[in-house]
């Protein structure tokens, strides 16, 4: 009989909304792991983002990952799948660097790559001698099938998304990739142009023909080597593909390159310019963005018909309430007018910005805070320059002018016709898609405060019964939210540094 293997991201609505965000670039973690499973093997990748997981269904394995705040859902799912005969495996960056913390939750951690792990551990399960800790590093081998997004088919919005490298050079205070050590790792480039051609094979009447000539790359940082990443440009040319990624500012910056990308196919991208004050980057080690060149890069790409997508967050820290008041302003005169999100700077924990503020000798973050709370929308970290409650009112009236109808109106009407002039339908679409549908917008959710330790837990629930909750000492454990804070700002035991994987023993 075959071995049944559940591979599930799961996701908490930031917004407390419980709605389910199917725009954003999806996590291509599942059919990465559905791949690397020998043929043989029962497979079903689910995506929470998208859909619910089916809680009715029987597994011999299950496989999950999640965002850091996301993890009291991804405990909970674990133990409901163990409690009906499922073994359970946990892996993603809060594994890599607090596995202490979920080891007790699941039958094995994985705190290493996918590639390397993830062939030795399913054999390891076939034959009843799962470990508790997987480690290895590296992306070889790959699948020779490549990922499995076949599997995606008919429920993705774009499911032909690849990775062509991994991780990023660059060390910003507030990523967990900094947090799990900084590297970026790029694959020979035949094999990604071989593996491109593999997907679009696999999903020949799966999607409609022109799906398949729209190609995602889901790295971090698809240009983080440039010299690697001009040699790709040239490769991708003759494969006729419209491509996205995200990239870090610098690539936009230059002219070359920006028209490499755009003869090569590229059409969107997503660029994290997190800021307008030059403070703010500073105190994050983002060196890589320059402030006074936004205008002219944004402008650079839309004429050759690339748009650029981007986040933007405020600071606690660094950010004044004058600064926010005059945040829709910079935006406007930028260009980007409408933020794909617009959230508070959060500090990971794992990351050197947490670590940072969790060792300051008076509490810098937030009373009773808890770790559904580091999401970006709820503010975690006293402001500097002004009290709580005004902090978060300059916030929301930030918000509120940023996406009100009339402003996503007024960036649709400049961006539109340059795109559709200069890099056709697909950019326009996505721009489109991108400025009314976002999700920070709207009708907050009932009872919110945007204040860590106030805000109401997330809504999502798995349907745990009375027989999953016998021991009332593990149900408190297990439904009790994960603490961050105590009730003075102070970090909790467990949380400051760097774990080092040494579990197993």
């Amino acid at each position: 009989m075959a071995i049944r293997v559940g591979i599930f991201f799961v996701f908490r609505d930031y917004h407390r909304r419980g709605r389910r965000n199917r725009m954003s670039m999806q996590p291509q973690i599942g059919p990465l792991l559905a791949g690397l499973l020998p043929e043989d093997a029962e497979v079903e990748v689910v995506n929470e983002t998208w859909e619910e997981i089916p809680w009715q269904r029987c597994y011999d394995l299950v496989l999950i990952s999640a965002m850091h705040s996301d993890f009291d859902r991804a405990r909970q799912v674990s133990h409901y799948f163990r409690r009906r005969g499922a073994a359970t495996v946990f892996g993603g960056y809060l594994a890599a660097t607090h596995p202490r913390l979920c080891a007790p939750w699941f039958d094995a951690i994985v705190t290493g790559d996918p590639e390397a792990n993830v062939p030795q551990l399913y054999e390891d399960f076939t034959k009843g001698r799962l470990k508790p800790l997987y480690e290895r590093r590296g992306l070889e081998p790959r699948s020779p099938r490549g990922p499995r997004i076949d599997l995606l088919a008919g429920r993705a919005r774009h499911p032909l998304a690849i990775e062509a490298t991994r991780g990023c050079p660059y060390v910003c205070e507030f990523c967990v990739l900094t947090g799990v050590g900084t590297r970026h790792q790029t694959r020979e480039i035949a094999e990604v142009t071989r593996e491109i051609r593999l997907c679009q094979e696999l999903m020949y009447g799966r999607i409609a023909g022109f799906q398949r000539r729209i190609v995602g790359f889901t790295d971090n940082n698809l240009a983080g080597n440039p010299a690697w990443f001009r040699r790709f440009c040239e490769a991708l040319r003759p494969l006729g593909i419209t491509w996205y990624a995200a990239v870090t500012f610098n690539t936009i910056c230059d002219p070359a390159t920006v028209d490499l990308m755009a003869r090569s196919g590229c059409r969107v991208l997503f660029v994290g310019l997190e800021s307008f004050n030059p403070a703010m980057l500073k105190n994050m080690r983002k060196h890589q963005n320059a402030v006074h060149k936004v205008k002219e890069a944004l402008a650079r790409c839309r004429a050759a018909g690339i748009l650029v997508i981007s986040g933007m967050m405020v600071s606690p820290l660094s950010d004044g309430l004058d600064y926010l008041r005059r945040l829709p302003d910079y935006l406007a005169d930028a260009g980007l007018r409408v933020p794909t999100f617009l959230c508070f700077e959060s500090p990971i924990p794992g990351t050197p910005h947490f670590n940072r503020l969790a060792n300051a000798e008076e509490p810098a973050l937030l009373p009773h805070a808890r770790l559904h709370d580091f999401t970006g929308y709820t503010l975690t970290v006293r402001p500097r320059h002004a009290g709580v409650e005004e902090f978060v009112a300059a916030y929301r009236d930030a918000v509120a002018r940023v996406y009100a109808w009339p402003n996503r109106l007024r960036k649709a009407l400049a961006d539109v016709p340059r795109l559709l002039l200069n890099g056709g339908w697909f950019p326009a679409v996505v721009d489109l898609a991108d400025t009314f549908t976002l999700q920070n917008g709207g009708q907050p959710a009932d009872g919110r405060t945007w204040i860590a330790g106030t805000d109401p837990a997330p809504p999502e629930r798995v349907p745990l019964d009375a027989g999953d909750l016998t021991d009332e000492r593990l149900a408190a454990a297990l439904l009790e939210p994960t603490a961050v804070t105590d009730p003075h700002g102070r970090v909790v035991d467990g949380w400051v540094s760097r774990e080092v994987a040494s579990i197993a023993a």
